[in-house]
Formats: structure tokens, C-alpha cells, sequence
């Protein structure tokens, strides 16, 4: 074989195993299947164990290319090859190396404090790759530079970093005209723009879109946001023109096809209310889009839960002459009601289904009602979890039947009978005085040993709660409260 081909040859066979390596480092970043992930590593380790002694015998002879051994020119090393033919850096000669100076270039508006602060890597720590790369991640996680490039400086007493980075255009102040009955203070705390933020025209819409629901909210339903500056490249200066309008306020409510609710039922599900003919004009009656339309929900809501299961509710506004009062009217299509056909019990075992029945509300051949049947998921849920079925499912489901009726399954998976094996007390606060004994006094039957009954804890939990030794306000912190865990999981729970 010539020597050229033996060179070309051996190049090839370095730029194959090349690119085996790189494609088992992409791999191995993109963090599939370990299983995956280890049987082509191996696959790439064996390459490199059989290329290497190939690529010796290929010049002929024992010692090398040339007729004495010696090598026809000075090759690059191994890992230089792979590098250039698009693999991985085999090693990183900075590993370890005591970092000389962090230079930071490119930045106007963030200052290099800001950006330092971001890092683990500083001046005189020891270079870490991986550390550096989750640095690089943490200022692109920052928002604030759509581009970072490093450059790296290797000398005898350690390294020199340099950081050429590309800002994204931030915030440097947030105007409003045109506003009166709203200041400025708390249009720029319900914008979301600040200085210093990163700006663009997505952030800045977003902003002005932010602006529109606030005002709505007060009743201000006309009012217009433009953005006058902050929407352009470059553009920092972020202006917003704001068109008020009135406030606009609830005079009527009105109910239009409702036939089996009256509309002074119907007034009280809502949020919404009116002027009380003149009464409460200018209190609690701000119109506000967002209020009516989960008023809409909340009627809608109310209907279905009463088994009209095809009634539709919509609204229409009217407006006096000046503008400023309007009318609403909810339009209602009530449908007819659902009746109940069957109703089913599946999956019961330790209860006959006779005995639940018996503690049903929802029977045959009435209307359906939604809280009758909550309140017999809750029932059938307290029988069995006074028996210390504690994990028992039931759900109840409905089946849509031809002419406005239903059939209603409640379906159990009971589970298992579960005794105490201990009773541990956890109290947080920062006076942690209490002794674990006051709080198991105060926990009826639930003992180890005993069956857990879950009407035993909730009752349990009541005499804590109302207790005055600990926090009951969910306002100041979680208040009391039982939790049972299973055997796997219960040395993750704190005792005292």
C-alpha cells in the first residue's frame, strides 16, 4: 500500500471514530434512555479499540509510514483530529486551573456587578467546566443578553475569561399620559414593566393588554391603551396613552326566559349588582366584563346542578343616553329537566348494596339534584371510612339517556383496612413548645394499633382547630391537620 493511501486511509478512519464519538456526546446531552445511552458509548469504545491497531498495521512492517520507523511529517495529536472532524474536546486543558480574571465586555446598561453576581466563576476559584456552562445558562436565564460569547486565555499561572455579551434592550423608564381617575403609581405596578426589565414589543403589548384588564375591572369598559414608544428597535423609553372613557355602572339586571326560578332567586346567585333603583348608585355596582361573565358560569352552574342539563345562559347590555349607566339582561334557556332512571352501585363488597341504598338521596323517578349526589359520594365515603377504609374511591358518574333522563352509577374501589402502626406529632413555629401529648389527648380513638376511621380524624381535626393553642387562621399558615401515609412513605414525615 503507498504511503499517500495510508495516510488517507488513517485519516478517514480517525474522521469515522470522529464522528462515532461526537454523535454518542449528542447523545449523551440530549439525555436519552441511559440503557440507550450506555450501549452506544460502548458501541463507540469498541470502535476505538479496533481502529487503533488497524490504523498501526496499515503502513507495513513493524515500526511505522516510513522504511525506519520514523514518521513522514509531524500529525496533529488524536484529539485534535477529532475536534476538527466536528467531534467533542476529549479533555479540557483549563480544568482545575486557577482563574486569573473574569472580564466582562459589551455590557451598557447591566452593570458587570450584575452580571458577576450571576456567576460562580471568579476570580482566583479554580476553573470548572460544568460550573461555567451552568453560569453561561444563568445569565441567558436572566433575560437580559440574547447572545454571550466566552474567549478563554490560558497563561503559566492559570486562565483569563472573557465575556462578550449582547443585551437585550431593557426598560429605562415608564411614562403614561391621559390618565386621571387612576395614578400613576398603580398603573406601573399592574403593567408588569419596570426599569431594567427587558424590553420588546411582545412585553411591552402584554403591558398595555395588562392595562386594558385593570381598568375594566374598575368599570372603566372603554377605555383604549396605545403604546406610543416602546414598540420600535430601540426604543427604551416605554410611553402608554390612555383614552378612560367613564366608568360605566350596573343601573338594571334583568332575567329574560327563565320560567322555573324567579328573578329575585336568580339576582342572589350572581355577583353582579344594581343600583337598588337609585339606592346604591355609585356602590358595588361597577360594570366589569370579567364579573359578568362569571356570572354567565355561576347561572349556568346553577341550572345544570339542578339537572338542566341543556340550558344556555348569554347577556346582553343596553346603555341609557348619557353613557354612563347600562342595562344588563342575562337571556336564559332553561331546557328541560334531566329525571333520574336507575341508580347503581358497582364494586362494593364489605356493604351490601341494599345497605347503601338506604343511605342514598338520589332515588329513582326524581329530578336529578347535584347535591344529592355529593352528598352521597360523602356518605358512602364516611361508611366506609369509619370502618378504616380510608383510601375507598367512589365516584359518581352520569349516563345521558333519551328523553331528559339519566342514570346514575357510584362506582366503589374500597381498598384496604388500614391500622395504626404509630402516631407521630410534627408542630412548626418558632416557639415549638407544645407537648406532643396535648395534641394526641385531642385525638379521640386514633391510637396505634386501632383502625383508622377517617370520621374519628375528622373530628380529630376539629378539636385541634378549635382549640387556641394553635393557628386555626389559614391566612397565617396551613392550621391543623391529620394526614395518614402509608408505610413507604411515613419516614418522610417530621416527629417531635
Amino acid at each position: 500500500m503507498a504511503r499517500g493511501d495510508s495516510n488517507g486511509t488513517r485519516w478517514q478512519n480517525t474522521k469515522i471514530l470522529a464522528r462515532s464519538l461526537a454523535w454518542s456526546f449528542y447523545l449523551h446531552r440530549r439525555v436519552v434512555n441511559p440503557i440507550v445511552i450506555k450501549s452506544l458509548m460502548k458501541s463507540s469504545l469498541l470502535m476505538l479499540a479496533f481502529s487503533s491497531p488497524a490504523i498501526a498495521q496499515m503502513g507495513g512492517g513493524g515500526g511505522g509510514p516510513g522504511a525506519d520507523g520514523t514518521p513522514l511529517f509531524n500529525e496533529p495529536k488524536f484529539r485534535d483530529r477529532v475536534y476538527e472532524a466536528g467531534g467533542p474536546q476529549i479533555a479540557d486543558s483549563k480544568a482545575d486551573r486557577l482563574i486569573l480574571s473574569v472580564i466582562i465586555e459589551g455590557n451598557r446598561s447591566v452593570s458587570e456587578h450584575k452580571i458577576l453576581s450571576l456567576m460562580q466563576s471568579r476570580a482566583d476559584r479554580l476553573y470548572d467546566r460544568d460550573a461555567f456552562h451552568r453560569d453561561i445558562g444563568e445569565l441567558y436565564r436572566s433575560g437580559l443578553f440574547d447572545r454571550i460569547e466566552p474567549f478563554f486565555t490560558e497563561t503559566s499561572e492559570g486562565v483569563h475569561i472573557r465575556l462578550v455579551v449582547r443585551e437585550k434592550p431593557t426598560v429605562t423608564s415608564v411614562l403614561f399620559h391621559g390618565n386621571q381617575a387612576v395614578d400613576d403609581k398603580q398603573l406601573k405596578k399592574h403593567c408588569g414593566l419596570d426599569v431594567g426589565d427587558p424590553c420588546g414589543p411582545s412585553s411591552v403589548n402584554a403591558a398595555a393588554s395588562r392595562l386594558i384588564e385593570y381598568y375594566q375591572d374598575k368599570g372603566f369598559n372603554n377605555a383604549d391603551v396605545q403604546v406610543v414608544s416602546g414598540n420600535a428597535p430601540g426604543q427604551r423609553d416605554i410611553v402608554f396613552k390612555i383614552s378612560e372613557g367613564p366608568v360605566e355602572r350596573i343601573w338594571d339586571i334583568k332575567f329574560i326566559g327563565n320560567v322555573a326560578f324567579e328573578e329575585s332567586l336568580l339576582k342572589a346567585k350572581i355577583k353582579s349588582r344594581d343600583a337598588r333603583y337609585g339606592v346604591t348608585s355609585y356602590a358595588f355596582n361597577k360594570a366589569s366584563p370579567e364579573s359578568i361573565s362569571d356570572d354567565k358560569e355561576r347561572l349556568l352552574n346553577y341550572y345544570r346542578g339542578l339537572g338542566y342539563f341543556d340550558a344556555r345562559v348569554d347577556h346582553r347590555i343596553d346603555y341609557d343616553e348619557s353613557g354612563k349607566w347600562i342595562y344588563l339582561t342575562f337571556v336564559v334557556s332553561e331546557g328541560k329537566r334531566y329525571s333520574i332512571r336507575n341508580v347503581e352501585i358497582a364494586g362494593n363488597q364489605f356493604y351490601t348494596t341494599q345497605e347503601l341504598e338506604g343511605l342514598l338521596k338520589i332515588k329513582s323517578n326524581q329530578p336529578f339534584n347535584q347535591a344529592y349526589k355529593n352528598y352521597d359520594e360523602r356518605i358512602i365515603r364516611d361508611v366506609y371510612g369509619e370502618k378504616g377504609f380510608i383510601f375507598a374511591d367512589i365516584t359518581g358518574r352520569l349516563k345521558y339517556l333519551p328523553n331528559d333522563q339519566v342514570d346514575v352509577l357510584y362506582s366503589i374501589a374500597e381498598g384496604d383496612v388500614y391500622r395504626a402502626s404509630d402516631v407521630r406529632v410534627h408542630i412548626d413555629g418558632d416557639a415549638a413548645f407544645t407537648k406532643s401529648n396535648v395534641v394526641r389527648n385531642r385525638l379521640g380513638n386514633i391510637r396505634p394499633g386501632r383502625i383508622i376511621s377517617s370520621v374519628e380524624m375528622e373530628n380529630g381535626e376539629r378539636r385541634l382547630q378549635a382549640s387556641t393553642i394553635f393557628n386555626s387562621n389559614a391566612a397565617d399558615g396551613s392550621p391543623p391537620r391529620i394526614e395518614v401515609q402509608p408505610p413507604d412513605e411515613s419516614d418522610n414525615f417530621g416527629t417531635q
